[in-house]
Formats: C-alpha cells, structure tokens, sequence
C-alpha cells in the first residue's frame, strides 16, 4: 500500500513541542500556531516545530481540543502498512504473553498504548469488538476491519458506537456489523473456570469489564467462607469469581434491571444453589440503608469523573460510599476499591480511602495496589492512558 501524500501540515506555536520532542502522543489546540493545506480524511498530518523542523506525523482532529493524536515520530513518514502490522503486531503481544492465559476474552488494540490512539478492540471468543474514537480512525474503519479479520480469524467484527468521541471529533457516530453478522445474544466467554455471557452489542464499554480480570482472579483466590457485597455489580462478574472461589454468599447491587437479569443467569450456571441476592437499587443509596455484615467487598463504581473538572465532585461520591462501605465491614474483612476515572488517580484515591477510613472509624491496611489486566498496557509515553486504579484493604 503507497503512502498517501502529504495534503497538511500542522505548525506548533513557538515553545509549543517539548511534548512532542519527550514523545507524547497528543498535540493539544493551543499548541497549534497553524494548519497549513487541505486536510484529507485518511491521510496523516506532518507536524512541524515553528522553526520549520518535521516532529512526526499524526491524525488531524480539526473539531478536537486533541488537535493531533501522533501514530510516528521523526522526521520521515512512517511505512505505507504501518496501520494493518500494529494491529498485527498488538494482536501478536497478547497471544504470547503468559499473563493473559486460560481466556478467549482479550483487549487486542488498546490505542495509545499499542501506537493506535482512538482505535480500541476487544476479543469476545470469536466476536472482535471495535470503538473507533478519532477522525482518523473512523475513516480508516474499512482498513482496520479488513486488518482485523486477517490477523485474527474472527468469525464476526462488531463496531460499537461512541457519540460523545464522534460529537468532538466531528464524524457521525456509527454502530453495526463490521465482518459476519451481529451476535443475536450476549456471547459466551471463558476466563479461568469461570464462564460469562457478555452482551457486545448493548452492554457496557464493548460488553464486558475485561480490564478488572486480575481482580477477578484475585476475589476467587481470597474469597473462601466469606459474605460478600458487590456494590455496582453489573453482571456479577465479581460475584461468580467470588462464588466459584468458596464464598458463602453475597449481595449484588446495581441499578440496571437487564444487567441483574444476567448476574442471576451467570451465577446460577457457574455456581447452582450458591446463596446470592441480587438488588435492583442505587447503589450509593443501598450502602446507606442496608444493616448487613461481610467479609469481602467489591466497591467499583462506573467513572464518575469524565471531566477535570468533574474530580472534586467525583472524590466526594468515592469517599461516601467507601465510608458507608467500610461501616458494613466485619474485623478482617477485605476490601476491594477502584476508581476508574483517569481524573482521580492513584495518589487522589489513596487520600479519598484514608478520607473515608477515617470518617467511618476503621483502621485499614493496604496489602496490595490494582490495576488493569496486562492486555490493556499503558505507554510510559502517554501516562493519560491509566485510568483504572485501586486498593486491597484489610480491616
């Protein structure tokens, strides 16, 4: 494949490239003196220091406060397949590495972190799902389909919508069959001994929380003879790790009836007669009523800061439910606290915990941080792109 001419340039202000010269793969509007030609959809932009020096090359966002989203640094363009042998080559890390194994459920494309900013996919079995989140990559979908389906054999690729990145990016939103058709149902996956149905055609993020499988992994390693609360369960992925690991019971709280639905399907195929109860409830609320004691406790909200601005709200929420949590606690007990909002990091969240251990008058031990699974890496080049974080407290 030739690579297509170079129709724009984007000049940076003067001072504006130390970002780019330290390799970070976004150039913001205001660093943007000038943008120089006629952009072209599928053509990448060369972008040039204001003394005239070509810094690398990347897709034009004329409509995004991320002006460039960088795919190649220096001074020449990169190789006309660059696009279809990342993918490859993404798909090619997780197959070899020793972490992901005993799963056919996988993060393949994690953008920025594989050198693909804007273009997310996920393996379900043999279901591909995709989240294209940049101008560039949106008119790139036929390319990325054709890439995928080669290097993967998937029997289905499946494009999952993201209105908000298309508004700021200027491009329709889209969702629909890429490659095969539609799944008629939620598709059925394997992670260790634990079996799950995850919905990719209406769920959340592409139908499944595949970044929290080392969690997962490690309820079912701790969780023998305890009661357990999943606040925000969704689908019960915590509870049937935690079931299938030797919990007593537990209690599965989320707002969506649909995901409830297939919370109780889930746990009564991994684990019949095992002793769940299942709320339809805000879970903010029921942690405030309910008079209920337990051993091991998931707390996993949905992210609640998707803006700067959003994180002082966001760390007042995260710190009363962990409080009203931490009271539910038994002397032992285990606690598992997350933040997924890139906005309230690892270091914010670690002030919140202590904030809320402290207003409910327990005394916690950290044995443990957490993190995504190892199939969602995160370039040291771009520290944005870890947004999951939390803490294994012991009471």
């Amino acid at each position: 494949m030739a690579y297509p001419r170079r129709v724009t340039d984007v000049v940076l202000a003067p001072g504006r490239d130390r970002s780019l010269r330290r390799r970070h793969p976004w150039v913001l509007s205001g660093s943007v003196a000038a943008v120089q030609g006629e952009p072209a959809p599928d053509a990448l932009a060369r972008i040039l220091s204001a003394e005239g020096e070509t810094l690398g090359f990347g897709d034009l966002s004329p409509h995004s406060a991320i002006r460039v989203r960088v795919v190649h640094f220096g001074k020449d363009p990169p190789p006309g397949d660059w696009l279809r042998e990342r993918i490859a080559a993404a798909v090619a890390r997780r197959a070899a590495q020793p972490l992901l194994g005993d799963t056919d459920a996988v993060r393949l494309v994690n953008a920025e972190g594989d050198g693909l900013p804007g273009f997310v996919a996920d393996r379900y079995a043999d279901v591909v799902v995709v989240k294209l989140g940049s101008a560039g990559m949106i008119q790139r979908r036929e390319a990325i389909a054709g890439a995928l389906r080669e290097v993967t054999g998937a029997a289905h690729g499946f494009e999952r919508s993201d209105p908000s990145a298309a508004r700021q990016e200027g491009c329709p939103a889209r969702e629909g069959p890429l490659w095969g058709a539609a799944p008629a149902a939620p598709v059925a996956i394997r992670e260790r001994d634990r079996r799950y149905h995850a919905d990719v055609v209406r769920g959340q993020k592409t139908g499944f929380y595949l970044d929290q499988r080392d969690a997962r992994d490690l309820v079912a390693s701790v969780a023998r003879g305890r009661r357990v609360l999943d606040l925000f369960c969704y689908t019960g992925a915590f509870a049937v790790a935690a079931a299938r690991g030797g919990a007593r019971s537990a209690v599965c709280v989320d707002s969506s009836a649909a995901a409830l639905e297939l919370a109780r399907r889930q746990l009564e195929e991994n684990a019949p007669g095992f002793d769940a109860a299942l709320f339809e409830s805000d879970a903010f609320e029921f942690v405030r009523r309910d008079e209920g004691r337990y051993d091991l406790l998931v707390v996993d909200p949905p992210p609640l800061a998707r803006k700067q601005r959003d994180a002082p709200r966001a760390a007042r929420a995260y710190k009363d439910v962990l409080l009203h949590a931490l009271r539910r606690a038994e002397s032992g007990a285990l606690v598992l606290a997350f933040s997924c909002s890139h906005h309230v990091g690892a270091e914010l969240f670690r002030k919140i915990v202590f904030g809320a251990a402290l207003d409910a008058g327990r005394s916690a031990r950290v044995l443990r941080g957490l993190g995504a699974a190892a199939d969602h890496p995160v370039s040291l080049d771009h520290p944005e792109g870890e947004y999951l974080c939390g803490l294994l407290l012991e009471l």
